[in-house]
C-alpha cells in the first residue's frame, strides 16, 4: 500500500477515493459504461453527539461518476474526489427519501439506485470496555447478498485483502477469483502509471496474457 499511499498524498485524495476509482475503472473496462453509479455505506456519525450511543446510524449513499473522455487515472482520482466530497455532504439524507423524491424503476431482481457496492473497512480487533459490558467484534458469512456485487478492501496494518460479495445468478466462484485478480493487476499499473489513459491500463496478470494472447493462438489445423 505504500505506493498507493504515496499517490494519495500527491493528489490529496483518501486510499478509499483511489481505491473507488480503481474500481470504477474496472467496472468501465468491463461494461464500456462511462456513467459508473457505486452505492457506499457510511457510519453516519458525523455528530460529536453520536459517538458515545450504541446502536445502528449506518446509512448508504450513491457515489456516480463520469469516466468518459477516456482520462488518465490521475484526472479520474480527480472526478472521484469530487464525487465522494459532494455524495458525503449530503450522507444524513436516507435513503429511501432519496428514493421517494427521484421515483426510479423498481423492481426486486435490483436496487433501486445502484446494483455495485464497495466499502473499504478496517478489519483490527475492536474490544469496548463499560460499565460491567465488554463487547467485541465478531466477522461472520449470511450468505446472502442484495447486491448484484459488492466488493470490500480490508484494511490490517499496512495490508489489505479484497473480499467479494455476489449474486450468484450472475457470476461464479471462478468469474469472482478473475475479477479480483483483475483489480489488483489494474491497482498496480494506475498506481505507477498514474498519468496513462484508463482505457489503455492493463486488467491481465502474466499468466493470463500468455495463455490469452500466446497459447490460444497457437492452433494448428491442418488442411486437406
Amino acid at each position: 500500500l505504500g505506493p498507493l499511499d504515496e499517490l494519495c498524498r500527491q493528489e490529496s485524495v483518501t486510499r478509499f477515493v483511489a481505491l473507488l476509482a480503481v474500481f470504477k475503472t474496472l467496472i468501465f473496462r468491463y461494461t464500456g459504461q462511462a456513467d459508473i453509479v457505486v452505492g457506499t455505506p457510511t457510519a453516519g456519525r458525523v455528530r460529536s453527539e453520536t459517538e458515545p450511543l450504541i446502536g445502528c446510524f449506518v446509512n448508504t449513499v450513491v457515489l456516480r461518476t463520469d469516466l468518459s473522455g477516456n482520462p488518465t487515472f490521475r484526472e479520474l482520482l480527480s472526478r472521484a474526489k469530487d464525487t465522494a466530497t459532494g455524495a458525503y455532504a449530503h450522507q444524513d439524507l436516507p435513503q429511501d427519501v432519496l428514493i421517494h423524491e427521484l421515483q426510479p424503476q423498481r423492481s426486486l431482481s435490483f436496487g433501486s439506485l445502484f446494483q455495485l457496492l464497495f466499502a473499504v473497512r478496517s478489519v483490527e480487533d475492536l474490544v469496548f470496555q463499560g460499565p460491567g459490558l465488554s463487547c467485541q467484534t465478531v466477522d461472520f458469512d449470511t450468505g446472502t447478498t442484495e447486491m448484484d456485487l459488492m466488493l470490500t478492501i480490508e484494511e490490517q496494518g499496512d495490508q489489505a485483502n479484497a473480499v467479494a460479495r455476489y449474486s450468484t445468478d450472475l457470476f461464479d466462484a471462478a468469474m469472482m477469483a478473475r475479477m479480483l485478480e483483475h483489480f489488483q493487476v489494474l491497482l498496480e499499473h494506475a498506481v505507477a502509471t498514474p498519468d496513462a489513459p484508463i482505457a489503455g491500463l492493463p486488467l491481465m496478470a502474466e499468466h493470463e496474457w500468455q495463455q490469452s494472447v500466446v497459447e490460444w493462438q497457437q492452433s494448428v489445423v491442418e488442411w486437406n
